[in-house]
């Protein structure tokens, strides 16, 4: 079994990468969490681990530091995973000077988990089984008691689709869940539920919007999400800040359409003549090509292809007043194989043909 540390000064981010992923099932087991650099260099002076995966911007030392620590003094053989909320080139290359095994991005993915797993098994290549640790700082059947993951992942489901129902139906499941086990929630055990809502929530606002302030829409949700006491919260405060929290992804997806179909126009602006596809901008952007089209004719008031008829006529215009190109070279130039074709989308969107509007230098007939 591979022996993993994980090290971050954010007690949420700590239990969020702990109950992430089923780490056993890869191989793995939780030996150490350290809050900062200087802690997790003493955990690995004292003992072998085969994975750290580390923040980067920490109290006391930072990962880096850590990694640099190490490496100089020749402590561990241990491989390490990066972690930084900043995607700063600088950190990166100190990261690889050091040889890091990875450089991931905040909040890592359970994906991007595994991945370091797969890739220390891959260089390791060693043989599973025979070897079960005792967890230092983390008690898998505490957790497994506490943690209400099939609620609460029901819960996360219902506020990423924005699905009322789903959010109410799993609230009100959670809570005849806590109430049927007869749980005395402790502060221990509200808070592995806490964290594990407040990592899965920041990270669905991540993927959509990497430039957003992590820590500000962490405190939002950390002072949101449960209240600390005997009932984690009310049933009526955790159903009122899901609905609220999924109207906030609503609102940041907009922004991020908002800001695609800027990229899309600028670029058919720029690549208008080519063989340009609906299908290929939702494909490059990771959108589904039908909401992709409903974006463009809310945006435009006008299909994907409406639009970029539009770009390239208006392209052909320009040409034809400010040269004495053939008419049939323009509309190849602008992306129309059949002359006849251009001629008459021009006139569609001109008022005229090709020839008028160049004779009138403005299109308007007398």
């Amino acid at each position: 079994m591979l022996k993993v540390m994980l090290v971050d000064d954010e007690p949420f981010i700590l239990e969020g990468m702990t109950v992430l992923i089923d780490w056993e099932s890869y191989g793995c087991t939780i030996e150490t969490k350290a809050s900062n650099g200087e802690e997790a260099l003493e955990y690995l002076r004292q003992g072998d681990y085969d994975l750290v995966i580390t923040d980067i911007k920490m109290p006391v030392m930072t990962g880096i530091e850590l990694l640099q620590n190490v490496r100089e003094e020749g402590i561990s053989s241990a491989y390490f995973v990066i972690l930084s909320g900043y995607n700063d080139f600088q950190y990166a290359q100190s990261a690889i000077k050091y040889e890091a095994l990875d450089y991931l991005l905040k909040p890592v993915s359970a994906k991007g988990l595994i991945d370091a797993i797969e890739k220390v098994k891959s260089k390791k290549r060693i043989v599973q089984g025979g070897y079960t640790p005792t967890l230092d700082s983390y008690d898998k059947a505490e957790c497994a008691t506490v943690l209400f993951k099939a609620e609460l992942d029901s819960l996360i489901s219902g506020i990423e689709h924005n699905n009322s129902e789903e959010i109410n139906r799993s609230v009100d499941e959670l809570f005849r869940k806590v109430d049927e086990d007869g749980v005395a929630l402790s502060e221990r055990a509200i808070n592995v539920n806490k964290n594990y809502v407040v990592f899965r929530l920041l990270h669905l606002a991540v993927e959509l919007d990497e430039s957003i302030n992590q820590e500000v829409v962490m405190m939002y949700i950390s002072d949101n999400i449960l209240t600390n006491g005997t009932k984690m919260g009310t049933m009526l405060h955790l159903k009122q800040f899901a609905h609220e929290y999924a109207e906030y992804l609503v609102s940041l997806r907009s922004s991020v359409s908002k800001g695609v179909l800027r990229d899309i126009e600028k670029e058919l602006n720029e690549k208008y003549a080519q063989n340009i596809t609906l299908k290929d901008f939702a494909a490059k952007y990771y959108i589904n090509s039908s909401y992709l089209g409903q974006l463009f004719r809310k945006q435009y008031g006008m299909s994907f292809r409406e639009y970029l008829n539009s770009v390239r006529i208006n392209k052909a215009a320009s040409m034809l007043l400010k040269s004495g190109e053939k008419i049939g070279l323009i509309a190849e130039n602008v992306g129309y194989h059949d002359t006849d074709y251009f001629i008459n989308k021009f006139i569609a969107i001109k008022g005229c043909t090709p020839s008028k509007y160049r004779k009138n230098g403005s299109g308007i007939n007398d």
